[in-house]
């Protein structure tokens, strides 16, 4: 595991209810308290590989930290490492569903049937994918939003906790969508930002 803080925590209890991986620790800038062995910082990643760890997770999350999450994946790829997907026992996923290396479903999380979720995204505690949606590479659906159906999201977008996008939306790459809000289609004026009350 790549970094350990808050998320890093979700995704280790999602692995141990999961029971298909061991966690052989993890590595960050300094040692935290955790129930897992500190492996050193990040410059000790090649070596890890090396003795057969060949698995990793990113537990860093998204906000504000979208583009250390993409140059540690690139950082890692290119060692060799590959990026199971983890998903939590209670997350609901389609089997015409199609998801990326790396992704994480958390708790209660849904992708529903033919959507598309690309490589290192974050599908958060009971956030839900409807049907056909496309979300982009390195996105992140934050807790309790929700993509109805046919929704598409650029690379690295951020959907914030709550947030409903209507269906048939486009959200373009690296767009954030507020905690609470609403998107919906509006003709003549392109896209409406509501925030839910």
């Amino acid at each position: 595991m790549v970094g350990y803080g808050g998320h890093a925590k979700s995704i280790a209890d999602c692995i141990e209810r999961g029971k298909q991986y061991h966690i052989a620790g993890y590595t960050d800038i300094q040692e935290a308290e955790a129930p897992y062995a500190y492996l050193g910082a990040d410059d000790i990643l090649a070596g890890c590989f090396r003795r057969g760890i060949l698995n990793a997770v990113i537990g860093i999350g998204y906000l504000g930290k979208g583009e250390l999450r993409q140059k540690l994946y690139w950082r890692l790829k290119d060692i060799g490492f590959r990026f199971p997907v983890i998903s939590d026992p209670s997350a609901i996923i389609s089997e015409s569903a199609q998801i990326g290396e790396g992704t994480f479903v958390g708790k209660g999380a849904i992708i529903n049937a033919e959507a598309y979720v690309g490589k290192m995204c974050i599908i958060n505690s009971a956030a839900v994918v409807e049907h056909e949606c496309k979300v982009g590479d390195f996105s992140h659906i934050a807790v309790g939003a929700v993509l109805c159906g046919q929704v598409s999201l650029g690379e690295a977008a951020f959907i914030g906790a709550g947030a409903t996008i209507i269906q048939g939306q486009k959200i373009s790459a690296h767009q954030i969508i507020g905690a609470g809000m609403t998107i919906r289609g509006c003709e003549n004026e392109g896209m409406v930002w509501k925030r839910h009350i």
